[in-house]
């Protein structure tokens, strides 16, 4: 008896370590999978590369918009090529400044520019083909972000289940350990008027301890697939956690409704697509960019924003390296090498997904048989308890019979809560081997 107080006092212990005055918060699956995909630190970082790929892409956009800028620049000098200059520009050169000492060494001069300017892309094959790869590169990025919450939605189930499936089995475990003290005031009574012997009393108190363990370890359980839970939701564990959905047998497989081509595959696809144009962009290192460009200047002595005279300058350039010292080259290459190694992983995954879709139905399949044959063996491990129950009563039974036939129908209650956890995360795991979205 005193090991088994000792057990029960630190199962006790366990499930009392939430903090004092905090109410229980319900929580169902639907609850879950909506706060899974806000917070969820995998749906987190795959939604921050989205963001930085996104913004890649908007950064592409220089390929072909314009660059416009304004500068305001101040100067004080009296060397005398750049005073010449100066006065030319604000239109104070005067015949006075043609004098030899006036040209050799002039009186310090200021100058104040006003500086807008615009340069128009024409042609910049370079810069377009990375347009299209940073563009590629932001579509895999969203098909990331949606296999990343598909993903998120399946470690979900899987936590939320896992707890109810920790919880039940507290229950059953609390459920068998009252039977089992049952059964050992039955023997403790017949022990009494002489019926049985001590063994019996023995044996029964074995199965009480035995049960009383087992009973602490579940609820140890429990307290930590409750925190994985609340971890996945990003919500800080220790909370009472009580779960509105039960553990059932789903009536069909949700993977049945998923359409479409997986977004892992479909990334992969974008991925190729990102390799092919950087292929692209590095073999347009050899063609000539053509580019525009404008500029308005206003030079004064003093400070003023379009203060002075005003001058302007426009004009095309055309850039052309036909070679580069090998970067080019080399640049060529490894674009090339990073295309084909991105083709061998498409082509990889794609073998994969149909695997795993193959793999998923026969695991979903087998375990809805195995829920099947779990349900009837609990089924026949009941009514042989009852039965053995009675012949004990009767004195036409030995403890060690009862006791075994009761550990039985224990052990069959703890499977078929076991079978129906399997089938209800194979059919998550089914939806998410054919691109859906587990529910």
């Amino acid at each position: 008896m005193g090991s088994s107080r000792y057990l029960l006092l630190a199962w006790s212990i366990a499930v009392t370590t939430v903090a004092v005055g905090q109410e229980p918060r319900r929580l169902g699956l639907t609850e879950a999978l909506a706060l899974a995909a806000e917070r969820h630190p995998g749906v987190l970082a795959a939604r921050a590369e989205r963001e930085a790929r996104d913004a890649d892409a908007l950064a592409g956009s220089a390929a072909f918009l314009p660059t416009v800028s304004a500068e305001l620049g101040g100067i004080r000098t009296d060397d005398p090529v750049a005073a010449f200059g100066m006065k030319l520009r604000q239109r104070r050169f005067g015949a006075a400044d043609f004098a030899l000492d006036a040209l050799n060494t002039p009186a310090p001069i200021t100058d104040v520019s006003t500086v807008l300017s615009a340069q128009q892309p024409l042609f910049q094959p370079e810069a377009l083909f990375g347009r299209r790869a940073a563009r590629a590169s932001a579509r895999a990025g969203r098909f990331a972000e949606t296999r990343a919450a598909q993903a998120a939605a399946f470690d979900v189930i899987r936590a939320y289940f896992g707890a109810r499936l920790a919880d039940d089995r507290v229950r059953v475990l609390q459920e068998s350990l009252d039977a089992a003290r049952e059964t050992l005031r039955q023997v403790e009574r017949l022990r009494a008027e002489g019926m049985v012997t001590v063994v019996d009393a023995q044996l029964a108190q074995s199965r009480v301890s035995e049960l009383a363990a087992s009973l602490a370890a579940a609820a140890a359980a429990r307290t930590a697939s409750a925190d994985l839970l609340l971890e996945l939701l990003g919500a800080d564990p220790g909370q009472e956690v009580v779960l509105a959905d039960s553990l059932v047998l789903p009536t069909r497989a949700a993977g049945d409704t998923a359409g479409g081509p997986r977004p892992d595959v479909a990334a992969l696809r974008e991925a190729v697509a990102a390799a092919a144009a950087a292929v692209g962009r590095a073999r347009g290192q050899w063609l000539p960019s053509l580019g525009a460009f404008g500029e308005l200047r206003w030079h004064d002595d003093a400070i003023g924003l379009g203060a002075g005279a005003r001058r302007w300058t426009a004009g095309i350039v055309v850039r052309w390296t036909p070679f580069a010292g090998m970067r080019d080259v080399g640049a060529l290459r490894r674009a090339l090498a990073e295309r084909d190694g991105a083709q061998a992983q498409l082509a990889r995954a794609e073998r994969h997904a149909r695997a795993e879709v193959r793999a998923s139905s026969a695991e979903w399949e087998a375990a809805v048989a195995g829920y099947h044959a779990a349900e009837a063996a609990l089924m026949q491990s009941t009514l042989a308890a009852r039965a053995a129950a009675a012949r004990y009563d009767a004195g036409a039974a030995v403890i060690s019979e009862l006791l075994a036939i009761r550990a039985a129908e224990s052990s069959q209650r703890l499977a078929r809560l076991q079978a129906l956890y399997q089938a209800r995360v194979a059919d998550a795991a089914l939806a998410l081997a054919r691109g859906g979205m587990p529910r």
